[in-house]
């Protein structure tokens, strides 16, 4: 008995604490229209959801105590520099985290791409987003094709989801080809 309390109360603090550690997988909101959002970059510069309009997007929602989140900067930074000549925008969202440890994840890290604070974590909730780390991948006409939670350490997860987004046609290209 006092074994299975200990579990028990061993899972609720997993999912009280947050940071998903999972192996991750498609999500709730693996398909459907991505919310609208604007977001403060960590420049002072504002953007929305928008500003990406036309091309596939990485959303990554990170926290700077978050272990995973930690453990999948790196490859995240990889996939960047591997994709973003390829079209790719990558934008990473603080959650569940205060604004200063946040800041200071994005510096020690040093992120080649936009970073921004959640405040208040209405982005997080208006995606479903329960921990972190979790990642969207977002077509170029602004819907949802994958969602993943948890830490992703190992680029091919990336390549996989980002190859499929650019396998698909532009926002407003209709047709099948053709003659």
């Amino acid at each position: 008995m006092k074994m299975r309390v200990i579990a028990i109360l061993s899972v609720l603090c997993s999912l009280l604490l947050g940071c998903d550690t999972g192996g991750g997988g498609p999500g709730v909101l693996a398909t459907g229209r991505a919310p609208d959002f604007t977001l403060t970059l960590t420049t002072g510069e504002k953007v929305t959801k928008r500003d990406f309009a036309g091309r596939p997007l990485v959303l990554v929602f990170m926290a700077e105590w978050c272990p995973c989140s930690n453990e999948s900067a790196p490859v995240f930074k990889e996939a960047y520099e591997r994709y973003h000549p390829r079209g790719v925008e990558f934008l990473l969202i603080g959650f569940q985290d205060s604004r200063s440890k946040f800041r200071r994840f994005v510096e020690r890290e040093r992120f080649p791409f936009p970073a921004g604070y959640d405040e208040g974590d209405a982005i997080g909730a208006s995606y479903g987003v329960n921990a972190p780390p979790t990642t969207f991948f977002i077509g170029p006409d602004g819907a949802i094709r994958n969602a993943y939670y948890g830490k992703i350490d190992d680029i091919n997860v990336l390549v996989t989801w980002i190859e499929q987004l650019l396998d698909e046609p532009p926002a407003g290209a209709g047709g099948t080809g053709g003659a």
